[in-house]
C-alpha cells in the first residue's frame, strides 16, 4: 500500500510512502504523467542515496514515470532487523506492485544491481530491460577458490556485519565536515551537486549529526557468491546493460582490507560475467569509479535513456 505525501517543489519529486513486511519505504517519483507509457524504477547503492541518482532519473523522467525508493536502513525509510538481499527483493515488489504501471524497466547500482538482477530473474514476466551499474561485485580474490580461507572470511564477516555494534565512525560536526568527507572519498564529484545531496545523507541523531543509513545493512553481503549470483544472471530473460567503471580499482582495493589484493579485474574477468547473461551489452566509463553516477551522470543518463528507448520500443 502507497501513501501519498508531497512534492518537494512544482515539477520535482513527489514522495510516496510504501509499506513492505511492516517497514516503510520512502519513495521519490518524477513524471507520473509518463507511468501509461512506461515505469523505471531506480535502486540505490548501500550507504548511498536515493537522491544520488536524481540527476539520471530526471532525464529518464522525460520519457519514463520513474520511482527511486529509499532502500531500507536507509534516509527516510524504516530500519528493519531484516537485510537480507530477499528482503530488499520484496521491498522492490512492494514499490512495483503500489505505484509502477504495467510496464517495468529496473535500474541497479551496486547492491541495487544485485537487488534487480536476483528481481528480474525471479519475476521475468513483469521486466522489460534492466541495466546494472557496478553490481556484479568485486573482482575474484584468491580465498574464493580456497575453502578455508573463505570460512575464515565468513567468521570475520558474520562478527563484524551481522553483531550489533555502536557507531564507530567519527561524529560529523556539520554539513560542511561531511560534505568535506564526501569529496575526499568521491574527488571525481561535481562539488555542487554533491553539495545538494549532503542533506540527504544526514540525520540528526542525539549525538548530533550522523550519515543516514543503519549501519546493520552491510550484513547483506554475508555469505553471497559469485556461483549464487550466476544463477540469477543466466536466468534474467529481459535485455540487459551492464555499466562498469573502469577505475572502480580503487573501490574494490580499499573495500576489501586486503593487502595482496590490489581491486582490479583479471583480463576477461568482466568478459566472462557478461557471458553468462542470455542478452547483455557491456559499456567501460573510463573517467568512472565504482560511483559511477557521482563521476559520469550525464553520460550515464544518455546511455540510460536510449537503452530504455531501444528495448521497450519508445
Amino acid at each position: 500500500m502507497a501513501t501519498p505525501h508531497h512534492a518537494d517543489a512544482p515539477g520535482q519529486q513527489q514522495v510516496h510512502r510504501v509499506v513492505s513486511n511492516g517497514i516503510g519505504l520512502n519513495v521519490l517519483e518524477l513524471a507520473p504523467h509518463h507511468r501509461s507509457r512506461a515505469t523505471v524504477i531506480m535502486q540505490h547503492g548501500l550507504r548511498d542515496s536515493a537522491f544520488a541518482l536524481l540527476p539520471i532519473a530526471r532525464q529518464l523522467s522525460e520519457h519514463f514515470h520513474v520511482l527511486l525508493p529509499e532502500l531500507r536502513g536507509h534516509g527516510r525509510s524504516d530500519h528493519s532487523d531484516a537485510y537480507g538481499v530477499y528482503d530488499f527483493v520484496l521491498d522492490l515488489k512492494e514499490v512495483a506492485s503500489s505505484l509502477s504501471g504495467q510496464r517495468i524497466a529496473l535500474f541497479g547500482h551496486s547492491l541495487g544491481g544485485h537487488i534487480v538482477s536476483k528481481y528480474a530473474a525471479i519475476f521475468p514476466e513483469s521486466v522489460e530491460a534492466v541495466t546494472i551499474v557496478e553490481g556484479l561485485g568485486p573482482p575474484h580474490r584468491a580465498h574464493e577458490s580456497d575453502e578455508a580461507a573463505e570460512i575464515q572470511v565468513l567468521q570475520f564477516m558474520i562478527m563484524n556485519r551481522l553483531r550489533h555494534q555502536d557507531r564507530r565512525s567519527r561524529p560529523i560536526k556539520n554539513q560542511a565536515e561531511a560534505l568535506e568527507r564526501l569529496l575526499r572519498n568521491n574527488p571525481r564529484f561535481d562539488a555542487e551537486q554533491a553539495r545538494e545531496l549532503i542533506p540527504h545523507l544526514l540525520t540528526q541523531t542525539d549525538q548530533g549529526l550522523a550519515w543516514a543509513f543503519d549501519s546493520r545493512a552491510n550484513s547483506v553481503f554475508v555469505g553471497a557468491s559469485r556461483a549464487n549470483d550466476a544463477k540469477f544472471w543466466r536466468n534474467i530473460q529481459a535485455p540487459t546493460c551492464v555499466i562498469s567503471g573502469s577505475l572502480s580499482f580503487e573501490y574494490w582495493g580499499a573495500e576489501m582490507g586486503d593487502a595482496n589484493f590490489d581491486g582490479r579485474f583479471a583480463e576477461n574477468e568482466m568478459q566472462q560475467r557478461i557471458d553468462l547473461f542470455q542478452d547483455c551489452e557491456h559499456h567501460w566509463f573510463e573517467q568512472s569509479g565504482h560511483m559511477v553516477h557521482y563521476d559520469e551522470p550525464e553520460r550515464l543518463a544518455g546511455l540510460c535513456t536510449q537503452f530504455y528507448r531501444t528495448k521497450l520500443n519508445l
